[in-house]
Parts: C-alpha cells; sequence; structure tokens
C-alpha cells in the first residue's frame, strides 16, 4: 500500500515538473544599437541621431522596432518598459502566447513567447555588439515587471539588429571557455553581410546560427517581426530564413529572387 503510494506520489511530482517545464516562455531577447550618421547614412539627421529614441530608424522611425512592435496588427501586447541603464537607452518587453504543441505540449495547449527589445546609444554600439556577444556565447537570464509580478525568465534566443559594427574594423572579444561555451543559446544577426563576419565566430562558440546575411541590407522591424514570429512557431532555420525573404520582398517592395540573395542559407 505505502508503495503504491509513493508511486502515485512520486508519478504527480513528475507530472508536474514536466507541466512546469513545458509551460517555460520562449524568450528572444534582441539588442538594437541605434542608428548612428556618424557611421552610416540613416537618411535624416533625425533618423540619425544616435540618441533620440522616437525618431531613430532602428527605434521610433515607421519601420523602426519597437514601432513596429507597438502596432495594434503586431500580435503581441507590451509588457514592460524599462528607462536608461548606462549605454542601454530604453528596454521594452513584449509577448503573445504560441501553440504548445510544436514545442511537445498537448494539443490547445499554449506558452507564452516574450520579446525583449533593447536601445543602445548609438555612440555605444560597440558595447551593444559586446552585449550581443556575450548573450549568443553565454546565455543569460532577464528581469522585467509583469502588472504587479517581478519576473526573471531565461533567455532561449539572442538576436542583433543594427549596423555591423564588425565590418568597421571592430572586433569580437575572445569566445568562452568549454564550459561557458555549453550554455550557449541560439542566435540571429539582421545587419549587413553579417554570415561572413558573425557566423564562424558564433558557431564556433556554440551558438547556433538561425539567420544570417551576406549582402547589404536594412534590419528594420518587419524583419524582426517575421523572425520572431517564425521562431514562435518552432521553425527551422530554412523556414525562418523564408519567411524573412518574404518579409523584406514585401515591405522593401523586391522580387522574392531578389530579397533571397540576402539572406545567407542555415549553415
Amino acid at each position: 500500500m505505502l508503495r503504491s503510494l509513493w508511486l502515485l506520489l512520486l508519478a504527480s511530482i513528475l507530472l508536474v515538473a514536466t507541466s512546469a517545464q513545458a509551460a517555460e516562455p520562449l524568450v528572444v531577447h534582441v539588442v538594437v544599437p541605434l542608428c548612428s550618421n556618424e557611421q552610416i547614412d540613416c537618411g535624416s539627421n533625425v533618423a540619425g541621431d544616435p540618441d533620440r529614441l522616437d525618431t531613430n530608424l532602428y527605434w521610433g522611425a515607421a519601420f523602426g522596432h519597437r514601432r513596429f512592435f507597438d502596432r495594434k496588427k503586431s500580435g503581441f501586447s507590451r509588457v514592460d518598459v524599462m528607462g536608461a541603464e548606462g549605454a542601454r537607452l530604453e528596454r521594452v518587453v513584449y509577448r503573445r502566447n504560441v501553440s504548445a504543441e510544436p514545442f511537445g505540449g498537448k494539443p490547445g495547449d499554449t506558452i507564452e513567447q516574450i520579446i525583449v527589445l533593447d536601445a543602445y546609444h548609438g555612440d555605444s554600439i560597440d558595447r551593444a555588439v559586446e552585449a550581443f556577444w556575450r548573450l549568443a556565447t553565454r546565455g543569460g537570464r532577464i528581469r522585467f515587471r509583469d502588472g504587479s509580478n517581478e519576473r526573471d525568465v531565461r533567455i532561449s534566443v539572442a538576436g542583433y539588429a543594427g549596423h555591423n559594427r564588425l565590418m568597421d574594423g571592430v572586433r569580437l572579444s575572445p569566445p568562452p571557455g568549454p564550459e561557458e561555451r555549453a550554455r550557449a543559446i541560439p542566435s540571429f544577426v539582421l545587419a549587413c553581410d553579417s554570415e561572413p563576419y558573425f557566423g564562424p565566430a558564433l558557431r564556433a562558440a556554440g551558438s547556433e546560427t538561425w539567420l544570417m546575411t551576406r549582402s547589404l541590407m536594412a534590419p528594420e522591424g518587419y524583419v524582426l517581426d517575421a523572425v520572431v514570429t517564425a521562431i514562435g512557431e518552432h521553425a527551422s532555420p530554412t523556414t525562418i530564413r523564408e519567411r524573412a525573404v518574404a518579409a523584406y520582398a514585401k515591405w522593401q517592395k523586391l522580387s522574392h529572387g531578389a530579397a533571397g540573395t540576402i539572406f545567407a542559407k542555415p549553415q
């Protein structure tokens, strides 16, 4: 009798643990250095002002990342906004519910997909690159407020969207050691010609690269939206690329073939 009760209790504990694991949110953390006219042509003075959030090309402009995710039709709801902390000017957290089935859950169940966007001062782009590199190669956690609750969640995927600073001669810091390398998480880089500059280093450090580029491109909100939406469906890197190509062709008014030359095939 006692053995039966113990087995029943053990089964209940395992069921609760499995449910908790399945309910862990899918967190995509994206580093966005603001566009700076000192580095590239951002299109106008206000679009290239490196500390002006509301008009910057990569943040508050029409296709900026925060502006795009703030749209009513984005499918995401805003959870938290955090102000300046050092080089980071703003952090915005969004979420939506996605089907848990592609992630091993039961039909009809959902999990949270959380998107964290960090806006870095354009003059601090080197720190933004380093923040992304450390996150992709070492993993991490993030805290934010959700209503009256303080949450602490593990980051699942690291992203970067902005100017490719490595094209200016900046170098990535040394990769982590073997123990830290085991904590690397998948990554993507929306920047001009990111595959040859970031791709080999990320993969060597243990980060699986889900989307990279092979040409000049505009790392704007519609591309990021397509990428994270595909990630929320547990899409393969090939499908993530296809979604990015389709979005880029649509918003840039390019042929599918032309847009396809911009995004590298998965390695």
